[in-house]
């Protein structure tokens, strides 16, 4: 099955596959009387610009409090300005919603530390762990909770702004239990980890599922019908080119060095005494190293990985439907290169002032990327009986970076 092909199957008749463009609805093996469209966002940077530095001014005199409802002031924003359809996104979230979620997960981690404290109080102190002291101990279960608390919090965090979000006056929401999906994804982590990250496509695969299936506008549920074998042929041709891309990255890294002693008359054993005496010099030549093999590794490796990653997003999003409605997305290896690798800049060139900017390229490229194939049954899908959860992201702000 090719990366343009999707499972679903409606009609014995069927379109032509085509060739993926931006500008036209790529070409798909389902029933011809779907009509496509793609989403509208008609947001201005100037204007995001406007609300972000006024949240921007407001954390400076609130010290930060502020953030609640200047975030939220951001998501109303965006979703207003995104249409599927012909109706517009609606978000509903109160900024004092995300500062009780942020307060929770602050006594959580205070109780945490205080638990900590009682275990180094009555198990390390003053015995043979003597020299591990109350710091290193909080350090190290930070660390050992903080990876599947992490996890935890990006399918809560995702969960809540679904339960915040309307369309067409129908509340979103999503299923599923967050502990559970931060349990199966740490394991899955560190299952890869073991296995060299063989098991890639397994993990994307298996924590795309809950976070699809679980979704929810109104009563209407999303389905996935991907399969990790489905991927494992392409993913093991990139897995051994990544580590062909990093081989000839190194050789590429130490002839360029090689190359800049000769022509700087510098020889071996001189390089050598560099290191041996370490100074001031020494750190400026260390630094230009890892920059310049930064550069090299970047240059030889990102163009892979976004081929990588274009083709998963493919996949993914082609495996799923919502009843009668069919996705497709012709982003290709390049124009995800771009995005990455834009947004990177902005962010690192402006020191994060840049946010609003990489948010609006966000959008135009769901908009521009994303074709949705036929329309919802509106008289089959009812306002969901349940309300979401009543407090924001508070373990996403906590343990991750939460950002919109």
């Amino acid at each position: 099955m090719s990366d343009a092909s999707s499972p679903w199957v409606q009609a014995t008749s069927q379109a032509p596959t085509g060739t993926f463009s931006p500008t036209a609805a790529p070409g798909t093996p389902w029933a011809s009387d779907l009509t496509p469209s793609r989403p509208v966002y008609d947001g201005r940077l100037g204007e995001l610009y406007a609300i972000y530095l006024r949240h921007l001014a407001m954390m400076l005199v609130t010290l930060g409090w502020s953030r609640f409802w200047g975030r939220t002031r951001i998501r109303r924003y965006v979703w207003n300005h995104l249409s599927v359809l012909g109706d517009r996104f609606e978000y509903r979230g109160h900024g004092r919603e995300l500062m009780i979620g942020f307060l929770l997960a602050l006594l959580v981690v205070a109780a945490w530390s205080g638990l900590m404290y009682l275990v180094w109080l009555y198990v390390f102190h003053e015995k043979p762990f003597a020299t591990f002291g109350l710091f290193d101990l909080f350090s190290l279960s930070v660390v050992l909770i903080g990876f599947p608390l992490a996890y935890v919090g990006h399918y809560a965090g995702l969960r809540y702004k679904l339960s915040r979000t309307r369309w067409r006056g129908i509340r979103c929401g999503m299923a599923g239990s967050a502990w559970g999906y931060g349990a199966t994804a740490t394991f899955l982590h560190f299952a890869n980890a073991m296995t060299g990250y063989l098991l890639t496509p397994v993990v994307s695969v298996n924590l795309a599922r809950p976070r699809i299936v679980n979704a929810r506008v109104g009563t209407q549920g999303f389905t996935f019908a991907g399969r990790a074998g489905d991927i494992y042929g392409r993913y093991l041709g990139y897995y051994f080119l990544n580590i062909a891309a990093w081989v000839a990255a190194a050789v590429v890294t130490f002839m360029a060095i090689g190359g800049t002693i000769e022509t700087l008359g510098i020889s071996s054993d001189e390089f050598l005494k560099l290191f041996a005496h370490p100074s001031l010099h020494t750190v400026a030549v260390v630094l230009l190293i890892a920059f310049g093999a930064y550069v090299l590794f970047g240059l030889l490796i990102l163009p892979l990985r976004c081929w990588w990653q274009a083709y998963l997003m493919r996949y993914l999003v082609t495996h799923s439907r919502a009843g009668n409605v069919l996705f497709a997305t012709a982003i290709s290896t390049w124009q995800m290169w771009g995005f990455l690798v834009l947004n990177y800049l902005i962010v690192l060139l402006t020191l994060g002032i840049g946010w609003p900017w990489v948010m609006h390229r966000t959008m135009k490229l769901i908009a521009g990327q994303l074709w949705i194939y036929g329309a919802p049954q509106g008289s089959e899908i009812r306002q969901p009986a349940d309300l979401g959860p009543g407090y924001g992201e508070g373990l996403l702000d906590m343990f991750d970076v939460s950002g919109v």
